[in-house]
């Protein structure tokens, strides 16, 4: 069995000397560098190329957010692994579009580690527990949100799917383009959601939104 090369990153040395020690007990896994920083990182892939990378969210200078962004767009074959104590929605949905495989909590278990670890090694995903949970809360929350409105008859399912576009910055071209409209019935939609929701301007739209637990902030 080929051992499964892994580049380990936190700027915590104790932390990381302890996932070091875990890990080295494993026979089919290799730590091949360790990094404390995201520059110190990209140095070592000059000279090393592992299977998979290890990364904390927080760390001086580039944040793991950032250096999964670098290391997708220079090293699209090594598969990223976040380990972190940030758990909320915004972090992990930021990690995912960075190109992440997989995102755990730092109180992860072991077995639970070694399983994330097999699964992006061979090509799949893998999120913690605790993060699919959060994830489902979320999602639940909003749905049962926006059918409030819907069978309140406040909103309509598009002027909801418009209004949740709008307060996340998206212009009304772009609204348009994502829903294959026009600029004008997109400009007619807000109108009516302005109206009907009594609000002056996108700044109370925004806030209307946050407050009826339609977007998370």
């Amino acid at each position: 069995m080929n051992k499964i090369k892994i580049i380990l990153v936190d700027d915590h040395r104790l932390f990381l000397d302890g996932v070091k020690s875990l890990l080295s007990e494993v026979e089919h896994i290799d730590i091949i560098a360790e990094a404390t920083s995201g520059f110190e990182l990209l140095n070592l892939l000059k000279l090393l190329t592992p299977d998979l990378i290890m990364l904390d969210i927080s760390m001086k200078g580039l944040s793991g957010i950032e250096v999964s962004k670098q290391l997708t767009e220079q090293y699209p074959e090594i598969k990223i692994l976040i380990l972190s104590m940030h758990t909320n929605e915004e972090f992990v949905l930021n990690a995912i579009k960075a190109g992440v495989k997989g995102y755990l909590s730092k109180d992860t278990s072991k077995e639970e580690l070694l399983e994330a670890i097999e699964i992006i090694y061979n090509g799949g995903e893998a999120y913690s527990k605790l993060i699919s949970e959060n994830f489902l809360k979320s999602y639940v929350k909003k749905f049962k949100a926006e059918q409030m409105l819907i069978d309140s008859k406040t909103l309509t399912v598009r002027e909801i799917e418009i209004l949740k576009l709008a307060v996340v910055g998206l212009s009304n071209k772009e609204i348009a383009d994502k829903l294959f409209i026009s600029t004008k019935t997109v400009d007619s939609h807000k109108n009516n959601i302005m109206q009907k929701l009594k609000l002056k301007n996108t700044a109370e739209m925004v806030l209307y939104a946050v407050k009826n637990k339609i977007i998370e902030v």
